[in-house]
């Protein structure tokens, strides 16, 4: 696809405008805020779409697909705006008990919440935190709350009570909405941080002591508090306030404005991006298993929210449990999955997933972590001769989160695709900054809609990540001449062998080619003479597999500074967070603490 040249006092004028913005104005709840209609708009948008060709200041890639319109408006009325074509549809499911609710109810009970909360004295601008698991009352409680303009962060219910107390001070968190099985956690936690006005507790007929049952808040509502002030600036109001550790560092609230999440919606839902149409387009109703927490943006933006959106249905289960989960595929049967990497292992190699309980799936997106060809791979050969579309994302919490995605057609391999709508993307060299062609590995930045606003509370934080209207991603990527991009590694996670970087997710993608291996991960080992050796942890099939089978598979396959010369070692899990990420950093840890015998 031809592209086009910046000029070099188009990329000034380009920096200047982003940083008049940054210094622009105050955010609404005490951040220096970054105009997320950001830097890269400034550029001449009748140009071409495709590969930017080099020109003095290097190579930046545009999206392929055409620019879509963002609406300025509040994230609940998007989200609910086709609402009289999906009402009497089914839109949340519970995939343990079967009860469910249809587009109308869920709306109608968003409503209620929202106009309860205002009617404990929430405010615009408050922060309600969410301990919960997937159940379909989440959205229900999420999307009332940003109807009338209360920000929600949102907690992994598994945290410990400290952990979820540093949270709700550092979000300033005023309402908390859990469930019984986490009103023990978070009393601890309010013991901790004092801050918090009211917990409300769902599915107990009698709401526990010092608590407010969420039956009593919307049976007893009539929902006319919740369109009285209908003022919101889309650009400002902050909606969503995850948190992320982001490139480094402890976990950061990130702020998404109405502007954000709705941006990305729009660029998910580009007719040319994803095969999930709206049902008011198509009349299909397709459906999908929500396993993914929703507390991760990844679920939040591109499965809760964008279902609703497109009036599809959700099926959701509070955890991953490999008994539950085969059984909602067989039950349920869904038409679409959004997976990440031990989901799609777990499909591919479990004997008790039979491939037919696939057959109704047509669509498959993943994201979270890096894939691999290899599980990918796996994945094919075991629904085949079915025929489903896997398309690979890329993204972050501090964008929204996709600004990556696999094209229809011409999709590599392995790779997490194109720059999506509206967004542009280019290679910078981690050490000099300057802006590298194809085929060269750096620091991938974006910029677009999507990206936050910034960190809440934390000016320094968020100018060392968004640099001129880029959002800096930690990432190591490249791209090819089509301008699809490949995730190499993490930049913090490369390994470096006398100087030479080696990527550690090159080496599992390597690794879990090998029959006798289940799972893997690498880390870098301190080594005297090297600096850092690669060791694999592994997960394997059965006690026949060696390490030195694996030392030797690996060495006949890969340059010498790349070989395993710390070693194997097997393990019966590996680390990972919640969207099947590797913890590299908990095994490092465990090396430097010889938790492992070293």
């Amino acid at each position: 696809m031809v592209g086009r040249v910046i000029s070099l006092s188009t990329l000034h004028r380009l920096s200047r405008f982003a940083c008049l913005q940054q210094q622009k104005k105050i955010s609404s709840i005490g951040l220096r805020g970054l105009n997320t209609n950001n830097a890269l708009h400034a550029v001449d948008r009748s140009q071409p779409n495709g590969v930017v060709l080099p020109g003095e200041e290097g190579f930046i890639v545009k999206s392929r697909w055409s620019d879509v319109q963002i609406p300025e408006m509040n994230l609940a009325d998007y989200v609910w705006e086709d609402i009289e074509h999906n009402a009497a549809n089914p839109a949340l499911v519970c995939g343990m008990t079967g009860r469910s609710y249809s587009f109308a109810m869920a709306h109608g009970l968003s409503k209620k919440f929202g106009s309860a909360l205002l009617r404990m004295g929430a405010k615009k601008g408050d922060v309600i935190g969410l301990v919960l698991p997937n159940i379909p009352e989440f959205p229900i409680v999420f999307m009332g709350a940003v109807g009338v303009n209360v920000t929600v962060t949102t907690m992994n219910p598994t945290y410990r009570p400290e952990e979820i107390a540093r949270q709700m001070e550092n979000s300033e968190t005023k309402f908390i909405v859990t469930i019984g099985m986490f009103v023990q956690n978070i009393k601890q936690s309010c013991d901790i941080y004092t801050g918090v006005e009211k917990i409300i507790v769902i599915g107990d007929a009698i709401a526990p002591e010092g608590c407010i049952s969420f039956l009593d808040l919307i049976m007893g509502e009539d929902g006319s508090l919740y369109g009285q002030d209908k003022t919101c600036n889309p650009h400002e109001d902050v909606v969503a306030l995850p948190y992320s550790s982001g490139t480094t560092g402890p976990p950061k609230g990130v702020c998404l404005t109405h502007y954000n999440l709705v941006a990305n919606l729009c660029q998910a839902g580009h007719p040319d991006a994803l095969p999930i149409k709206p049902f008011k387009e198509t009349g299909v109703l397709g459906s999908t298993l929500a396993v993914l927490p929703f507390f991760h943006i990844y679920a939040m933006e591109l499965v809760m929210l964008f279902n609703l959106r497109n009036g599809q249905k959700t099926i959701t289960l509070p955890k991953f449990e490999p008994e539950s989960y085969i059984k909602a595929l067989d039950t349920y049967k869904p038409t679409f999955l959004n997976l990440v990497p031990p989901l799609v292992s777990f499909l591919a190699t479990n004997p008790a997933v039979k491939p037919s309980l696939l057959n109704s799936v047509t669509f498959v997106t993943g994201g979270a972590a890096p894939f691999g060809p290899a599980l990918i791979e796996k994945f094919m050969e075991k629904v085949h001769p079915h025929q489903i579309e896997f398309r690979e994302g890329f993204g972050m919490t501090e964008s929204s989160p996709l600004t990556h995605l696999q094209p229809d057609g011409d999709a590599v391999l392995g790779a997490c695709g194109c720059p999506v709508s509206n967004t542009w993307a280019k290679i910078v060299d981690t050490e000099t900054g300057e802006i590298l062609g194809p085929e060269e590995q750096g620091e991938l930045c974006v910029s677009g809609p999507q990206v936050m606003q910034g960190y809440f509370k934390n000016i320094s934080a968020t100018e060392k990540t968004i640099i001129n209207g880029w959002l800096m991603t930690g990432d190591i990527a490249k791209y090819d001449k089509s301008g699809q991009f490949t995730i190499v590694d993490r930049l913090k996670e490369l390994i470096k062998v006398k100087g030479l970087q080696v990527a550690p997710s090159e080496l599992e993608d390597l690794i879990r080619r090998h029959s006798g291996v289940l799972d893997v991960a690498v880390v870098g080992v301190p080594d005297e003479r090297s600096g850092e050796l690669p060791r694999a942890y592994i997960i394997r099939k059965n006690r026949n597999v060696t390490e030195q089978s694996i030392i030797d598979y690996v060495a006949d396959r890969v340059a010498p500074h790349k070989k395993l010369g710390a070693g194997v070692m097997f393990v019966e899990t590996l680390p990972k967070n919640q969207t099947g990420k590797i913890l590299r950093r908990e095994l490092k840890a465990q090396v430097f603490k010889g938790s492992f015998g070293y």
